[in-house]
């Protein structure tokens, strides 16, 4: 998942006491319709920073910083609030315990694919530093309306916790491999005049190759490790020829082994 960080929207640190969030999250909305799913992600953008203002300005507010953990956009995007380990000013007795993320969406909205995965993936991200997977919505806390009846049906039905779009997993194993090892080049030492970078996928075939040589000469040189090793044992009767020459030929074995095992791979 990409966050997009506090920087990003020119903010320096927020000043929001520290705290340790662990329950889970809680969804809100904005109070009124915004239709940024038909705009450009730009407006997304500017809604974000015209919140922060609104939050830090406002005469009932005048809040020190966004009041939000999180933001989630119609495009699928997670914008960073006051972000990890911070208490905030979105759910009263929830702030220090939960962290909130808000739909930049209204009451007569329904959240997009895209902004419902994009809370599922955030979810999942926070479990994975130790937060709990429950979801609430803002008016489990307090009397509202947010998250809106639409959103807050989401939250009933479980469809926030639901798993993360697989697209991004699937993708990741796909596009390692063509990207990492089929368009990304390296130098080589051992590259023709006319070919001197080589993709990392030919590098590691080409070891393979030179390995697998080294293998081969080994396995033929077999009789004259036993040969070498019966000499040994004239000088020193305490050498166990068969036991030292099945070692030796084990970790000539165990190479090839670990050689298939990278290949296969």
């Amino acid at each position: 998942m990409n966050i997009t960080p506090r920087e990003a929207f020119g903010w320096g640190p927020t000043d929001a006491r520290a705290a340790h969030p662990s329950k889970g999250i809680v969804i809100h909305y904005d109070g009124s319709n915004l239709g940024l799913a038909a705009k450009a992600h730009t407006a997304c953008i500017a809604y974000w920073q015209r919140t922060r203002v609104f939050h830090m300005t406002d005469p009932d507010r005048e809040w020190l910083d966004i009041g939000y953990s999180f933001g989630a956009c119609p495009h699928g995007s997670v914008f960073e609030g006051r972000g990890l380990g911070r208490e905030q000013a979105a759910q009263p007795g929830g702030n220090t315990t939960w962290y909130s993320v808000t739909l930049m969406s209204g009451p007569g909205e329904q959240p997009t694919d895209a902004q419902i995965d994009a809370v599922r993936q955030l979810r999942m991200w926070l479990i994975g530093k130790g937060l709990g997977g429950q979801v609430r919505g803002h008016r489990d806390f307090v009397s509202t309306t947010c998250p809106g009846d639409r959103a807050y049906a989401l939250v009933k039905n479980g469809t926030f916790s639901g798993a993360p779009n697989q697209q991004e997993e699937d993708m990741s194993a796909k596009e390692i491999y063509e990207g990492a090892w089929e368009q990304d080049r390296m130098p080589v030492s051992y590259g023709s005049p006319t070919n001197l970078e080589w993709k990392p996928r030919s590098v590691l075939v080409d070891h393979g190759v030179q390995l697998r040589k080294i293998l081969a000469e080994l396995a033929a040189q077999g009789a004259t490790i036993r040969e070498l090793v019966a000499v040994l044992a004239q000088r020193d009767q305490a050498i166990d020829v068969d036991a030292l020459v099945g070692r030796i030929e084990s970790a000539i074995e165990g190479i090839t082994v670990r050689l298939d095992v990278a290949n296969s791979a």
